[in-house]
């Protein structure tokens, strides 16, 4: 062996050795998150009616394990199998793990009536439930499922946090209701000028009140709190804890119509609006909540939180969502399931135009569900570095791996989101 060869050798084995090295830094550390292969659900056979064993959901009943808060992010609106896979977790949750009462970003108003009416669900909830549910192809399954539990012994009862009242329920029946409440409270008490500025209110016309007419709500708002107050009427504790609870979220509602209070504030009357269900009108039960990724998430909301997770908790209040204002006993027995998918598109519910998802780089979401030839949920508390970023709010921003930890508990991914099928 001539030295040219020798050379040639050497000069071979340290390239090699290069590649080697750089593909060891650059190739994304997957290999070493572990993922379970879920079974297949399109949405349009979301398995709700069929028998189930669930067998492929055992490893996240073993990850929630005895938690009695469980929230079912979605990172839009409008993603038809996300929908169908969140509703079939929900009918593992109710049979399998105690779970008896399903929270959905609805008016708290509308959603309690819905609850009393003898009306089947799945019709009463249009124009009372959140449009992009009701309307959805995708949900009706879980609606008939939940009309049909609630003829049996165990009933999964149905309820809403949102603070923001714009069901026909609420225009309709609210303001009669209230005045009915208050009669019966605090008969003496002048009210019938604040239940029409409500009515104003609900019906959108309360956005150019002087500030006179703004100041007069805000005052018998506060008057008639301070006699709602938890522990102030014995006897009735839990009317006088909803309808202190209805008060506040309409102070929330016109303070951001004056625009005296940001939009994403809303938050914090879904929060207290939560809490109070769980600590009161369903004390000791085990929940699940449902929602949008931008109020179920840890890390708070719309500016700070999602932008700047090293945000300080105390700099981060005045812009907290409703997970991260919940008490933190509360936080503390939660488990939050975020959804996304490697793929695929989604209906806007702003317009209700169908927006395409394909990223020009690979995510994370894509990798992990390839490599387990379907979709997968990924527990989140490993200790991995991968490079490849997963999808953020309405696939629109990034999350690495550690700022995913940060604000979920668990993944559901999916290879391919589809959109849902909004009905007439």
């Amino acid at each position: 062996m001539n030295s040219s060869t020798i050379y040639r050798g050497k000069k071979r084995g340290r390239l090699l050795a290069l590649i080697l090295t750089f593909s060891l830094i650059t190739l994304p550390a997957t290999a070493e998150i572990t993922s379970h292969p879920l079974r297949s659900l399109s949405a349009t056979d979301p398995m709700l009616n069929k028998p189930d064993d669930f067998a492929d959901l055992a490893v996240l009943g073993e990850a929630i394990g005895t938690k009695s808060l469980v929230m079912l992010d979605e990172l839009t609106h409008g993603e038809g199998n996300v929908f169908a896979y969140k509703s079939r977790i929900v009918r593992y949750l109710h049979q399998h793990k105690g779970f008896d009462v399903l929270v959905m970003e609805s008016g708290l108003f509308d959603l309690d009536k819905i609850w009393q009416s003898p009306q089947h669900l799945a019709d009463i909830a249009l124009g009372n439930m959140f449009y992009m549910y009701a309307r959805s192809q995708q949900m009706q399954p879980l609606l008939h499922y939940l009309n049909h539990a609630r003829t049996t012994a165990r009933p999964l009862v149905l309820a809403g946090f949102d603070g923001r009242f714009s069901g026909t329920m609420s225009i309709s029946r609210l303001v009669p209701e209230f005045r009915q409440i208050l009669q019966k409270f605090v008969p003496q008490l002048q009210s019938e000028a604040y239940l029409k500025q409500i009515q104003q209110l609900l019906d959108g016309k309360m956005t150019a009140a002087t500030p006179a007419i703004q100041q007069q709500f805000l005052i018998m708002n506060q008057s008639i709190a301070a006699m709602l107050q938890p522990g102030k009427l014995t006897g009735a504790a839990l009317d006088a804890g909803f309808w202190y609870r209805i008060n506040a979220s309409l102070r929330q509602m016109a303070l951001v119509s004056w625009q005296l209070r940001r939009f994403d504030e809303h938050d914090l009357a879904m929060a207290a609006n939560l809490q109070w269900l769980i600590d009161h009108q369903y004390a000791g039960r085990k929940v699940i909540v449902w929602g949008h990724y931008i109020h179920l998430n840890r890390l708070g909301g719309f500016q700070n939180a999602l932008n700047a997770p090293q945000t300080p908790v105390a700099q981060r209040l005045a812009v907290a969502n409703l997970t991260a204002a919940l008490a933190e006993q509360t936080l503390k027995n939660s488990y939050v399931l975020h959804f996304s998918g490697a793929q695929g598109s989604y209906i806007d519910f702003r317009d209700l135009q169908e927006i395409a998802v394909k990223s020009s780089e690979p995510m994370l979401e894509d990798t992990l569900t390839r490599q387990a030839g379907g979709d997968v949920f990924v527990p989140l508390q490993q200790n991995s570095m991968p490079s490849q970023q997963l999808w953020g709010h309405e696939y629109k921003s990034r999350l690495s791996w550690q700022q995913a930890q940060q604000r979920f508990d668990g993944m559901i991914l999916l290879q391919r989101m589809t959109p849902t099928k909004l009905l007439p």
